[in-house]
């Protein structure tokens, strides 16, 4: 089920001290899910920030699907389902959101395929994993559409670009699901619960949905601190 926005608290809290040797990029890790409300927002507001900070920083997306089991929702969870896309389509980055895709006929029964197929578009590079992602988003929450089903994601990999017989290919694979799933103990292995969730240079984590303004500050004050680090080190 879609997780509701978190309530407000730290900001973020350090995983590990400072690398020694940090590299040149630092990695950003997002952990979604596709049919996560607020991974939509918060995906959006980090995207000001991809433009923004450009080659200092390396984005890179982890699956963490909150709906694993293949069962439909029932009337009661479709009902809290579409009310968190409600609450989405007042956000300013919900525009045009609607509930259909848990009010109408055709809804996910599990959350699971739509990351596995963008698990099997990241080996063609991944500007096409995110462009499948959004194309995905917007099918299921502007449209309604199932992005769960199988010829759904052929034709929107087809629409973005994607070279469908390597992605067929992937997408047979059936280790790609056990990766995903897996990818759920590594996430609670760093104190994930819920998402979204952003790990910063594998050292700060930030959970929740987040204001643009907090993820920009967050951001600004670990390149600042590992700027110093690195300063501190040349010294000595």
């Amino acid at each position: 089920m879609a997780t509701p926005r978190p309530a407000q608290g730290a900001i973020f809290q350090r995983l590990h001290s400072a690398q020694t040797d940090a590299p040149a990029q630092v990695e950003l890790v997002l952990y979604h899910d596709v049919l996560c409300s607020w991974c939509y927002v918060a995906d959006a507001r980090l995207d000001y920030l991809r433009d923004e900070y450009g080659p200092a920083l390396r984005w890179s997306l982890r699956p963490y699907p909150l709906r694993p089991e293949n069962q439909f929702p029932d009337r009661k969870q479709r009902s809290v389902l579409a009310r968190h896309l409600r609450r989405l389509g007042r956000e300013q980055e919900g525009k045009g959101v609607t509930p259909d895709l848990w009010t109408g006929q055709d809804p996910p029964a599990s959350s699971v395929p739509p990351l596995v197929a963008l698990e099997a578009a990241l080996p063609q590079g991944p500007e096409l994993q995110r462009e499948l992602l959004k194309a995905m988003r917007r099918a299921a929450f502007l449209q309604g559409i199932n992005v769960a089903r199988r010829d759904v994601q052929l034709e929107l990999a087809a629409r973005v670009g994607l070279e469908l017989g390597r992605f067929l290919e992937q997408l047979d694979d059936p280790r790609l699901e056990q990766d995903v799933n897996d990818a759920v103990e590594e996430a609670e292995a760093l104190g994930i619960r819920g998402v979204p969730a952003l790990v910063i240079g594998g050292e700060w984590l930030m959970q929740g949905c987040r204001e643009l303004s907090e993820y920009r500050q967050v951001i600004d004050k670990y390149l600042s601190e590992r700027v110093a680090a690195a300063q501190l080190r040349i010294m000595h």
